[in-house]
């Protein structure tokens, strides 16, 4: 028998010790030389909790369609709302009409009446059906025939697009003061570029519903977006337009059904329409995709901050959040009746609506 001395077997387990550790080095090495990126992170989420407060206003037939938030202590609703000293004449034989707007001043709601005084307008103070607020000093209001500019403390009527309308307007939205559009019934869109008013030929006659746009950051350039829908309509019908500039063009609508409200959306990153239900999808032209995860509840109005920040106020004081990982679908009080309309900015929800039994109704949300 060869003999082996205790140092020759001491340095092969260390060579042996050493391969091996070499070995667990490659592999360690091979690992970390990988060029497969980590995969793309998602938006970050914004927080689910707010602080609600729930407001009537007026008594029967009263309602609230719009609303605009300036900031937390300056945020406007409009409408029409019926008071014990509205709609009677006073000791001068004098009528007191319906209030038009109301007004968050910080600390209570003032209710308010726009004036509608000119030849466009056979009522001085009518309902006010949509509104769009540039800063406190400069608002839009409009009764559906026209434009009145509110600066804070006077109002001017702008008439000169009453004569383009085929149907009321029902929704404003702006990019600056030199560039307002607003929609409405038999396909209207009219457009303001600060000087005029232009008539857009949309290529429908179905009431357009809702209107929205934002900045696309790729190309510098604006999306504005409507949603057409009448499902009262023989046949039923839809329209997803886009506008560029005075040009008017139908986008694919496939995946959506005829009933529907509102839009709402992020260029290049999401987009919604909702109404008998919600829908979505991730670029201009792809099939619409239905979010079974909502309640089964009519959403009226849908709006956002960014595409993690979302909210839709709808019948039945549905109220559901979006913080770009999950929906929160709020346990508010139920009513009979609806929210017509939603506003968000930074942490500020407010919709508003009417109850059944005519009473105006706006809930106001504040982010903890």
């Amino acid at each position: 028998m060869r003999y082996r001395s205790p140092k020759i077997r001491i340095h092969r387990i260390f060579q042996f010790s050493i391969f091996i550790l070499h070995l667990l080095f490659l592999a360690c090495g091979c690992e970390k030389s990988s060029t497969n990126p980590p995969p793309p992170a998602g938006p970050d989420t914004t927080s689910h909790h707010f602080t609600w407060q729930i407001d009537t206003l007026g008594l029967y037939s009263s309602y609230l369609l719009d609303v605009a938030i300036v900031d937390e202590n300056n945020i406007w609703a409009v409408g029409e709302i019926h008071t014990a000293e509205t709609d009677t004449f006073d000791s001068l034989g004098n009528w007191i009409p319906p209030y038009n707007a109301t007004h968050w001043n910080g600390q209570q709601w003032e209710l308010k009446r726009i004036p509608f005084i000119g030849p466009c307008s056979a009522v001085d103070y009518p309902p006010i059906r949509a509104i769009w607020a540039f800063l406190q000093d400069h608002i839009l209001f409009t009764n559906g025939g026209a434009i009145a500019v509110h600066n804070g403390i006077t109002t001017q009527l702008d008439c000169e697009m009453n004569s383009m309308l085929d149907g009321a307007i029902k929704k404003i939205f702006a990019t600056d003061p030199s560039n307002v559009y607003a929609v409405g019934g038999e396909g209207t869109i009219v457009h303001y570029n600060g000087s005029n008013w232009q008539k857009l030929e949309s290529g429908t006659t179905v009431d357009i519903q809702d209107i929205w746009g934002a900045l696309n950051p790729q190309t510098g350039e604006y999306e504005i977006l409507t949603i057409a829908s009448e499902r009262s309509q023989i046949p039923q019908a839809r329209e997803l337009l886009q506008i560029q500039g005075s040009t008017v063009t139908t986008l694919s609508d496939s995946g959506l059904p005829f009933n529907l409200r509102s839009i709402w959306f992020m260029p290049g990153k999401k987009y919604y329409v909702a109404g008998n239900g919600l829908y979505f999808n991730s670029a201009i032209g792809d099939p619409w995709q239905y979010d079974d995860s909502q309640p089964l509840f009519y959403k009226d109005a849908i709006r956002g901050n960014d595409e993690n920040d979302v909210i839709i106020a709808g019948s039945f004081g549905n109220v559901s959040h979006f913080n770009g990982s999950t929906w929160r679908h709020y346990e508010l009080p139920y009513f009979y009746g609806r929210y017509h309309a939603v506003g968000i900015k930074q942490d500020i929800i407010v919709a508003v609506g009417e109850i059944g039994g005519g009473l105006a109704i706006i809930l106001r949300g504040i982010r903890n």
